[in-house]
């Protein structure tokens, strides 16, 4: 059992009506989940240990929010209340309306990344939004300079106003907003990271970044060993009938000879090969043997 602990609750679930992206390219629920969910390894790679309220969202209905302070209560309560951080994980939205009062679903102006803390909230909760905020907002800025920084705020949310340890709730972005968005759905990771970086400031131990993953090197271990022939070669034709006339006196004599055709200034030959070596040695020895057969034969390198 670790000294540290970390209270993780992804934000609403599954069935929960309206918490997604005007085009549905975004569902709040399944954002807040993968958080969660790389948060609690990301945690145990730190040696802190991990506690989610909401493990399994899918199919599900809202659980309740004093329902999710009252697990992460019990289970700090069972662990020895050790040195603890509740983090309730969300993804932001703000809806314009017409002129008739109507709510305009569609991508709008407002975005940037909010951390809240309730009216009782406790100094270590006022450090930890502090230190979260500030990490994530950095990592936002340095995917788009636009990002905005909406600051720590204080509001309080059921969630985090019953929860008896330290306490916050991070909105990392607007699914409202088409640049907000783009990095909620493609940079999950940094935003982990920055949290991460923010929690270990908490705690008061070292960050330590995520292990990478080594790809073997497949360079040589795919390419095909280069292969050398010693080919012995008895003669060369441009005329296909003396070739073969000369591969059925070769077969007579029981060597297995073939032709290769080659191009040379635009006229292509045909090559009698009486035999194909890998050793240099043996087609040496067949050289000389054609040679007191009466051929004026030559060694050709091939490479396969």
């Amino acid at each position: 059992m670790s000294k540290y602990l970390v209270l993780g609750d992804g934000g609403h679930a599954e069935k929960v009506a309206g918490k997604c992206a005007p085009d549905k390219s975004l569902h709040e629920w399944k954002f807040n989940q993968e958080v969660d969910t790389k948060m609690d390894k990301r945690c145990k790679d730190h040696g802190i240990d991990y506690f989610q309220t909401n493990p399994n969202p899918k199919g599900k209905d809202e659980m309740g929010l004093s329902k999710r302070a009252e697990l992460a209560n019990a289970h700090w309560k069972k662990q020895g209340k050790p040195k603890a951080l509740f983090i309730s994980y969300h993804a932001n939205a703000y809806y314009e309306k017409d002129k008739n009062g109507k709510t305009k679903v569609e991508f709008n102006s407002a975005r940037g990344t909010e951390t809240f803390i309730a009216s009782n909230a406790s100094t270590n909760s006022k450090n930890a939004a502090k230190y979260i905020q500030d990490e994530i907002v950095k990592t936002m800025k340095s995917l788009d300079k636009n990002a905005k920084n909406r600051g720590v705020k204080t509001e309080n949310f059921t969630v985090i106003y019953k929860a008896q340890m330290p306490s916050i709730l991070v909105e990392y972005g607007f699914y409202t907003n088409k640049a907000d968005i783009k990095i909620l759905k493609n940079n999950v990771d940094d935003l982990v990271e920055a949290t991460m970086k923010g929690v270990c400031k908490y705690f008061g131990i070292t960050y330590k970044a995520p292990k990478k993953e080594s790809k073997p090197n497949t360079s040589t271990s795919t390419s095909k060993k280069e292969t050398t022939y010693y080919r012995v070669v008895t003669n060369s034709y441009l005329d296909r009938k003396l070739a073969d006339k000369e591969v059925s006196e070769l077969k007579k004599l029981g060597i297995s000879a073939f032709l290769d055709a080659f191009k040379k200034d635009g006229k292509t030959y045909l090559r009698v090969v009486a035999g194909s070596y890998t050793d240099r040695k043996n087609a040496d020895v067949q050289l000389a043997a054609l040679k007191k057969k009466g051929y004026n034969p030559f060694i050709a390198i091939y490479k396969k």
